[in-house]
């Protein structure tokens, strides 16, 4: 019998809404079932012939019943089925798998469809042990994707606030909780769509950023240089001196503070590649004339460097 059937006689009858057909629909089936068995376990199909020969046999007067015991019988009923279903979820569930990255490390990472992520450090993805007809990612922070085609299962990337769509492609998403959203496309079509709904198609050397208070917008740029920490290289052009602090606070797993937040605003450019964070640091010091402070070994201060 299917469960939306019982259920909506149950409560109809709980309530005492039922038809005087239904009522006795109710109370002949329960009576059917105790005399099936004791613990009121029937399969679907049997259940479904002998609710359909109570109502064709509405003619004949049913057993009388006190509410309480058909409630009781309901309830047992209604229990058993819940635990039935929720079993069931639980047990063909696939099991989910999540990879983290501290700060400071990377990680590469195999999937079972051939597809290869690579984990940005202070991130984490969480992904189905085995994949049916999606194939569908939880990002949170930053990972470049490189994904084996299969027209039959697409591949979903969901952030806290976009959502990624392929076949097949390669492609970087940049979704720390501190920057604005960015996917860049290295090969291929990504579909992105926002919170409104919005969606737009990319293609190589395109990204779409989304913007707080905003929606999707669309530049054109060498993708390959989003993906620049693969190679161990930071890449910085124009970037505001709060967003250079946080990717080298995630790169060499250390906290920066910085002391007037006017300097926020500024910004840098260069490449740094396999450089240690004293270099990094001393040319950002030296090119925008700030005082770089070691409060702790993993602590440091940026202010303005005074005359």
């Amino acid at each position: 019998m299917k469960k939306e059937i019982f259920l909506q006689l149950a409560k109809k009858y709980e309530e005492g809404t039922c038809t005087p057909e239904e009522k006795i629909a109710v109370e002949s089936f329960f009576d059917k079932m105790q005399e099936q068995s004791s613990e009121i376990e029937i399969s679907d199909a049997k259940g479904d012939v002998i609710l359909n020969k109570i109502f064709l046999e509405l003619q004949v007067k049913p057993k009388k019943y006190t509410i309480r015991k058909v409630l009781k019988i309901a309830a047992v009923f209604v229990i058993g089925l819940s635990i039935a279903f929720a079993a069931a979820q639980f047990i063909f569930q696939p099991a989910a798998i999540t990879q983290i990255t501290a700060k400071g490390e990377k990680k590469e990472i195999f999937l079972e469809d051939g597809s290869v992520i690579v984990l940005n450090s202070n991130s984490s993805i969480t992904y189905p042990e085995k994949f049916e007809t999606t194939r569908n990612i939880k990002l949170v922070g930053q990972a470049y994707f490189k994904v084996f085609r299969d027209v039959k299962r697409p591949f979903i990337v969901q952030t806290h606030d976009v959502k990624v769509r392929v076949l097949g492609t390669s492609f970087d998403i940049n979704s720390y909780n501190h920057h604005d959203t960015k996917v860049s496309v290295i090969s291929g079509k990504v579909e992105v769509s926002s919170p409104t709904g919005k969606k737009v198609l990319l293609i190589k050397n395109q990204q779409a950023d989304l913007l707080k208070n905003s929606d999707l917008q669309i530049s054109t740029e060498n993708s390959e240089d989003k993906i620049a920490w693969i190679s161990n290289t930071i890449m910085l052009k124009n970037t505001k001196l709060s967003e250079t602090v946080k990717i080298i606070e995630n790169w060499y797993n250390v906290d920066i503070t910085i002391e007037d937040p006017e300097l926020n605003n500024l910004t840098i450019s260069g490449k740094f590649k396999d450089e240690k964070l004293e270099n990094v640091l001393e040319s950002i010091a030296y090119l925008k004339q700030l005082k770089i402070n070691y409060t702790t070994k993993n602590h440091i201060t940026i202010r303005k460097k005074t005359p």
